[in-house]
């Protein structure tokens, strides 16, 4: 809503700055394994579990690394709105 509210208003440097935080993040959306991403998203800030149902699997290693350090990076830089 913020990044809406900002283009409406005519604040396209605020908005083009919560859309670089947020663009990392918004293409964990457009792979073949969003919903296990999504679910680990879900986890590591406290809003549910990781684990999926059958047939996907859980992220593991490398693809699970890079999801986390994804998300640890972007809530370390976490924009105040």
């Amino acid at each position: 809503m913020a990044l809406f509210n900002y283009a409406w208003r005519g604040e396209h440097k605020k908005a083009d700055a919560l859309y670089r935080w947020f663009l990392p993040l918004l293409r964990m959306d457009t792979v073949d394994k969003f919903v296990q991403l999504i679910k680990l998203v879900q986890q590591e800030v406290s809003h549910g579990s990781e684990r999926v149902r059958p047939p996907r699997l859980a992220l593991a290693g490398v693809e699970r690394k890079a999801a986390l350090d994804a998300l640890k990076a972007a809530l370390a830089k976490r924009p105040k709105l």
